[in-house]
């Protein structure tokens, strides 16, 4: 079945951000989306952030949020009937804001430097979105004539591995080559656990399949080898890690600083 946000748009696969080599290559878990607030017209209560599209680029900071949020309007025909839309605070782009401030700042890079991509290329429904969609989008689609919404459901990080090594190996070893890229830098256990297996390291220095938050080993850099080149792998918390991965990462970032 044809996966598809709630008003219609269909769950596309999402290009990565360069297509050309770049100098840094960012690999996080999974695209997010474009989320509205949704007041649907009595008796169903408000949306605060409902998932309406694919997210514009992978770790998308939220640039021309409201020129995106019409242009979904109009692609899907909205409808006064259908209620009121809105901008939903600092939801959208937050994340690429995170990767933006707190990672290719740090590493010298704008976003046009680096080619950002995931290990998954279809958007997942949080548990939450699925309960609001379950208890307003759906019964409001069956009482309007809409299409369904219908998502894959929110991976765990066992999900993410497999599903990427299993369907995903050839398209990131195809990126990586194309990229070419000096610095890798990987977002969270997933995104680490899949970019081990997929190249081999040119050290001794073996990261393990977990993150570790201690000082000496967090955002340690190891040599990898992609084909005939060489580069720096550099394994980082994902934007929503735990607060004690947010305060390594702060203490990385103050390393990077006194460089």
């Amino acid at each position: 079945m044809e996966q598809r946000f709630p008003f219609g748009v269909p769950v596309a696969s999402c290009p990565p951000s360069a297509s050309s080599p770049r100098g840094l290559f960012v690999l996080g878990a999974y695209p997010s989306a474009l989320r509205v607030a949704w007041e649907p017209p009595r008796p169903w209560k408000p949306v605060k952030a409902l998932a309406v599209a694919n997210e514009p680029e992978p770790f998308w900071a939220g640039a021309d949020e409201g020129v995106h949020i019409e242009r979904w309007k109009a692609s899907v025909g909205f409808s006064p009937a259908w209620g009121r839309i809105g901008r939903c605070g600092n939801l959208n782009g937050s994340s690429g804001v995170w990767v933006e401030r707190q990672v290719l700042a740090p590493l010298g890079a704008a976003r046009g430097a680096a080619w950002i991509t995931d290990c998954l290329d279809t958007y997942r429904g949080s548990t939450g979105g699925a309960r609001r969609i379950e208890n307003t989008y759906a019964p409001f689609a069956v009482a309007n004539g809409l299409l369904r919404a219908t998502f894959l459901p929110h991976p765990s990080e066992n999900d993410i591995v497999r599903e990427a090594l299993r369907d995903h190996r050839d398209r990131l070893l195809a990126e990586l080559r194309t990229a070419r890229a000096e610095v890798i830098v990987t977002l969270g256990n997933a995104a680490l656990r899949v970019f081990r297996e997929l190249v081999p390291l040119a050290t001794s220095e073996d990261p393990g399949s977990r993150l570790r938050p201690d000082p000496g080993h967090y955002g340690n850099a190891r040599a990898v080898r992609i084909g005939n080149m060489s580069a720096q792998w550099i394994p980082l918390a994902h934007p929503a890690a735990p607060l004690i991965f947010q305060r390594a990462h702060g203490r990385w970032m103050a390393a990077r600083a006194t460089e």
